[in-house]
């Protein structure tokens, strides 16, 4: 999803002219006070990534293995995940959690209402966690569970996303994804969801004004916010009490662009994956817990251009940000709406483009645009994904640890 993101904003060009010209990595001072991790953390290897100033460790757990069948949960496997944490923590290190929802065992999927359907009918491979309260339901009892065993005092930020995906997204492709029974106004709706304002239409096919569009637009976008919040009420209501790192990839459907779709009823596209971020954080609720996460950092949009100290001055409808990298523009919106800001690079073959930007150890590769984009927009964390690839040979874990000691 994140290479759909990246490359239906831009282009396979912009990748590629990304991962061979040079960014301006060489002005930019180190970031002292910005926490530095790894993604899938290894316990056998955290020493010396701590050692390394690598302080910062995550966890991801697997619904599909935690509770293979409805009610019954892995023991063994649970346990095994509250050892990682254990040890990891044992060396010094912040835990950051994954909560694996969207890595769910077939009887998830094989619960009424537990899928997407777009508007042509069909249906997706992602479990439902949007519009359908049972399924919603079912994550809160695996969630619990998971809370009993691992010990959430233990965690101190916790990764959300839409659910059913590993980012804030609905399902790819370009088609809209609000068209199973409950989206459509079915009596399994979250309470919390407000009602489908036009049950029937379908995005391309006419017969709604502007005004009405915009409206299912907002809603649309609107039901990611509402899952991301229950998630938070149902963490919180479980005695977490750290940080939330809100998954969002991408520069997605800036503001002139999300117009363009409304105006034009919403033809197929990238805002079908909800990928608005600006509507997205406008409608999220003001919390001091949670954090705008650029899971896309030096994905090439932009040409992976830095954040500016004057950035904070340009509107955000302005035409100057349509040619910013996710990064820079995520940044921004986290300073309109009062969040910090974090994030991770893509992860190992998303794309060709980005692999060869991955394992380029010069300054015109991944690792130093990342951390180039991280410090200069004021990142507090960043995170490298992922840390079997920092081990295995693909990028050394020593360029690592130096780059974030310069």
């Amino acid at each position: 999803m994140r290479r759909l993101l990246a490359l239906a904003a831009l282009l396979v060009p912009v990748l590629v002219s990304a991962a061979c010209s040079a960014p301006q990595t060489t002005a930019v001072p180190a970031a002292r006070s910005m926490v530095y991790g790894t993604l899938v953390s290894s316990a056998e290897r955290s020493a010396q990534e701590e050692q390394a100033g690598v302080t910062a460790a995550m966890v991801e757990l697997s619904w599909a293995r935690a509770e293979p069948a409805e009610g019954r949960f892995d023991e063994d496997y649970l346990g095994s995940v509250r050892a990682d944490v254990d040890a990891l923590r044992a060396t010094g290190r912040s835990i950051t959690l994954g909560l694996g929802l969207h890595q769910s065992a077939p009887w998830v999927a094989q619960l009424p209402g537990a899928r997407f359907v777009d508007e042509n009918g069909d249906v997706s491979d992602e479990v439902n966690l949007v519009f359908s309260q049972r399924t919603r339901a079912a994550a809160e009892q695996y969630v619990a569970k998971v809370a009993q065993v691992l010990d959430l005092s233990s965690v101190d930020d916790v990764r959300l996303t839409s659910g059913g995906l590993p980012e804030v997204l609905y399902p790819g492709g370009g088609n809209y994804w609000a068209f199973d029974e409950n989206a459509q106004g079915g009596p399994d709706l979250p309470a919390s969801m407000p009602p489908n304002p036009l049950p029937g239409w379908r995005p391309g096919a006419g017969g709604a004004d502007e005004t009405q569009v915009r409206e299912w637009a907002d809603w649309y976008v609107g039901a990611l916010d509402d899952v991301v919040v229950w998630q938070i009420g149902m963490l919180s209501g479980l005695g977490f009490s750290g940080r939330y790192e809100i998954l969002t990839p991408g520069v997605g459907v800036r503001p002139g662009e999300y117009s363009a779709a409304i105006r034009d009823g919403l033809p197929q596209g990238l805002l079908g994956g909800g990928a608005a971020w600006q509507q997205f954080y406008e409608r999220l609720p003001r919390r001091p817990d949670v954090t705008v996460y650029v899971s896309s950092v030096a994905d090439g949009s932009g040409d992976d251009d830095l954040c500016r100290p004057e950035d904070r001055a340009v509107a955000l409808d302005s035409s100057e940000v349509r040619n910013w990298s996710a990064a820079r523009w995520q940044a921004r919106l986290a300073q309109e709406y009062g969040y910090p800001v974090a994030g991770e690079n893509p992860g190992w073959h998303q794309s060709d483009a980005l692999d060869r930007s991955y394992v380029d150890t010069s300054d015109s590769g991944m690792m130093a645009r990342a951390l180039a984009q991280a410090r200069a927009c004021g990142f507090r964390s960043f995170y490298w994904a992922h840390a079997e690839q920092l081990w295995d040979g693909t990028v050394p874990f020593a360029e690592y640890a130096a780059r974030i000691a310069g």
